[in-house]
């Protein structure tokens, strides 16, 4: 390939390339966000997130119950969890 040939073809990219990041900036400015839909999604999702968070709040708890005698005497029957190996044995191992 002459070397005029390749210069042409490298300048013709190069101009190729400024254009299109040219093109790409100005489609960048230009473009905006829908704020519309995005804003009644949010409006709906923080009605909602009000809501149950006032549900939440009425809620009141009362911690009598923990100083009540039928609490305070009942009896746990559970047993102590042995460990054991997980696994199997590695049957590869030789035994001695």
């Amino acid at each position: 390939m002459s070397s005029t040939l390749q210069n042409i073809l490298i300048l013709a990219g190069i101009v190729l390339l400024v254009g299109l990041g040219y093109f790409m900036y100005t489609q960048n400015n230009n473009s905006t966000l829908e704020s519309n839909s995005v804003n009644s999604q949010a409006a709906a999702e923080t009605a909602q997130f009000l809501a149950r968070l006032k549900n939440l709040e009425e809620i009141s708890l009362d911690a009598e119950i923990f100083s009540d005698e039928r609490f305070t005497t009942l009896v746990s029957f559970t047993q102590p969890v042995t460990p054991e190996p997980y696994g199997k044995p590695n049957p590869f191992v030789s035994g001695n």
